[in-house]
């Protein structure tokens, strides 16, 4: 069988992940695979040496494929004639645009990762004889609690939460570091570390819009002695990721949706406790018993931010995370970490059963189907 995908293969989004990971493990399961980069950002991965070259071969393969595979947003889905067409997606509202949902209907299949997204694109407009639920994987064997703790000299010696992203207004940074400074002070010992980046109109190498926002942030709380808010290097390489998840005493993101939320199922791989928000796609498997659940105060309407995402998500609803019970969850978690340690045990244990092996042999099965059987409208 000959794929040819299409993504943004060296973006640092959780997009380009799926990409890449997709990619390799088809490879190695014996699929010849064709990469066509569709990338968004300024932002670059890096990548170990291996990887870095065994993409490379990828892209410059060419000719002809059995089956084409779209990883992205629908706007950029392309329809191969004659061959069955795929695209691997999801969302983080309640519901996806009009043209999204016609865009899914053109594909054969449209991969989704969870149930949350195969009831919301549905209720949106895409057929449900094109949507399959497709779980993604985590690799567990690099995602580990065993190896090298990244050194970050300003969370040395301090209690750390962690949370990874793109800086955004979904992803609640905002409700994150208000409800820290609120909760905890300079003699708690206690740090927040923010790995984020900028990668689009706002691109920001070195970091210093957000350091300027989360200096507002603080400032705004006017609290003597307030504890340490410090944003870890923009340029860390993909391999460096489990050190930094190791850093970390707890994962926190109380995030307003999420497609599925890579960073969460790679801090728990590492057995790093997460607290995140009680909505959307991560729930098929993130529960009371291997994680903290943010309390929902309601669905509403995502409001206008003045950025590229507007199109797809006004119109739709995202979650309000409490702020009192992640205050709440914060100072638990830090006050009764042997139990956060024994859920994030079970945590890992749930994770491990996520590979992206399993995920493509799935699809392998999706497109030997369409392969054998005649193309439907």
């Amino acid at each position: 069988m000959r794929i040819k995908i299409a993504g943004p293969f060296d973006d640092p989004t959780g997009y380009g992940e799926v990409a890449r990971q997709i990619a390799f493990a088809l490879h190695h399961l014996g699929v010849d695979v064709l990469a066509q980069s569709r990338n968004w950002g300024c932002t670059r991965i890096g990548l170990s040496p291996e990887l870095q070259e065994l993409l490379k071969q990828l892209k410059e393969k060419e000719g002809n494929c059995d089956c084409y595979l779209n990883v992205s947003v629908p706007y950029f889905f392309r329809v191969t004639e004659n061959k069955p067409s795929a695209g691997l997606t999801m969302s983080e509202v309640d519901g996806i645009p009009a043209k999204w949902a016609e865009l899914c209907n053109q594909m054969d299949l449209v991969f989704v990762p969870s149930c949350f997204n195969m009831e919301t694109f549905q209720k949106s407009g895409v057929s449900p004889a094109k949507l399959r639920r497709l779980p993604l994987g985590i690799d567990s064997e690099l995602f580990t609690p065993i190896g090298e703790k990244y050194r970050l000299e300003a969370a040395n010696s301090l209690f750390a939460f962690l949370s990874v992203g793109e800086w955004s207004p979904r992803k609640g940074f905002e409700t994150l570091i208000r409800a820290f400074v609120q909760e905890f002070t300079r003699r708690d010992n206690v740090c927040l570390v923010l790995r984020c980046q900028c990668n689009g109109s706002d691109y920001d190498p070195n970091g210093r819009h957000i350091k300027n926002q989360i200096a507002k942030l603080v400032e705004a709380e006017r609290k003597l002695l307030p504890p340490p808010v410090i944003l870890a290097p923009q340029t860390l390489h993909a391999q460096e990721m489990p050190a930094l998840y190791r850093l970390a005493h707890c994962f926190v993101l109380p995030t307003r949706g999420e497609g599925w939320s890579i960073p969460a199922f790679e801090a728990l791989a590492c057995e790093v406790p997460v607290i995140i928000t009680n909505w959307s796609a991560y729930l098929d498997y993130l529960n009371n018993d291997n994680a903290y659940l943010i309390d929902v105060e309601s669905l509403e309407p995502v409001p206008g931010f003045g950025i590229a995402t507007d199109e797809i998500y006004v119109g739709h609803k995202f979650a309000k995370p409490s702020t009192g019970h992640l205050r709440y969850l914060m100072r638990h978690v830090y006050t009764h970490r042997q139990e956060a340690k024994e859920k994030a045990v079970k945590g890992r244990n749930m994770v491990k059963e996520l590979t992206w092996t399993t995920t493509c042999e799935k699809m392998i099965g999706y497109f030997s189907e369409l392969l054998t059987e005649p193309r439907k409208s």
